[in-house]
């Protein structure tokens, strides 16, 4: 039996028109499945902990980044001596960004070539690869023990992503802008003391991108170095910025030219520890969870199967 976990707004909706297709699909290769509708934040959560059992064939989630992150989440708490899970996982992208699918399939390119499709092709192909148990087995990151597939990042970017959900009623599709420019009008960097690898940074940050996967906020590549598979997490810190250069770094993301900016630097561990001197937006896949004191980033290694 497998379990299908579906957030019935993400993506303005999209998700939904997924179901015939699939259903017809999985009639069609003889799948046995139970549909679950979230109505609610962290009810995917507790959907996947519930589901993830011995005799299930795979839980999959539709949805976007958030979602498959509290499928994630429930997934791993469902085995908490954090083995390898026996279940594993599908992800039928239906967000606004998808970006871990962009990783996932090798590049934003590829992903977009797969994922722009029509929906029933899109169905059909990720369908067959469920009926063929094609996997590939990935780590998961866990930030004071919740994990995630992706992204998990502190300082300017996370604010930017809590301002926008508060403007999002009253802006609609222009509340990302008008909180990334919001931000930057107001924007402090976070002194901030990171330990990992038996070292500990001191300094100002304007933020800290803790990392399994390459791409977040629909597209961005933050972390071209990132391997979700090399039982190692990469972690972006950006130096403290004044706000003239902000308008530097966003542009050079777009284009992936950030690397070259003396204030970015790529590191690998395995475990580290941020801490904060005061309440900051921790946002995990787009998930927002505010956090004070420290925040212990551990790597889970080859312990998630993925559908590909």
């Amino acid at each position: 039996m497998f379990h299908i976990i579906v957030n019935p707004v993400a993506g303005k909706g999209r998700t939904m028109l997924y179901m015939p297709a699939l259903m017809d699909k999985f009639n069609e290769l003889e799948l046995k499945c139970e549909i679950h509708i979230t109505t609610k934040t962290r009810e995917a959560y507790h959907m996947a902990k519930e589901c993830t059992t011995p005799d299930c064939e795979g839980i999959i989630g539709i949805g976007g980044d958030g979602t498959i992150q509290e499928i994630v989440a429930g997934m791993v708490d469902a085995y908490p001596h954090r083995q390898h899970i026996p279940v594993p996982l599908g992800i039928l992208p239906g967000g606004s960004g998808n970006d871990f699918i962009m990783t996932l399939e090798g590049d934003k390119k590829a992903a977009k070539q797969k994922f722009g499709k029509d929906r029933v092709s899109i169905v059909c192909d990720f369908a067959e690869k469920v009926a063929n148990r094609s996997v590939r087995t990935i780590d998961v990151i866990t930030a004071n023990g919740e994990a995630y597939l992706n992204i998990g990042n502190i300082g300017i970017d996370a604010r930017i992503v809590h301002s926008a959900a508060d403007l999002k009623a009253k802006l609609g599709g222009q509340a990302y802008m008008a909180s990334v420019y919001k931000n930057i009008m107001k924007h402090e960097n976070i002194s901030l003391d990171i330990l990992m690898n038996g070292k500990t940074l001191t300094g100002k940050y304007t933020l800290v991108a803790v990392c399994n996967g390459e791409y977040y906020g629909g597209g961005l590549r933050i972390a071209p170095p990132a391997k979700i598979d090399d039982g190692k997490i990469t972690v972006c810190t950006v130096d403290g910025l004044k706000r003239t250069k902000l308008g530097v770094l966003f542009p050079s993301l777009i284009i992936e030219q950030h690397v070259k900016l003396k204030e970015i630097n790529f590191t690998e561990c395995e475990d580290l520890t941020i801490s904060l001197p005061h309440e900051e937006i921790l946002c995990l896949d787009g998930n927002l969870y505010p956090t004070t004191g420290d925040i212990t980033f551990k790597i889970l290694p080859k312990v998630l199967d993925v559908f590909v």
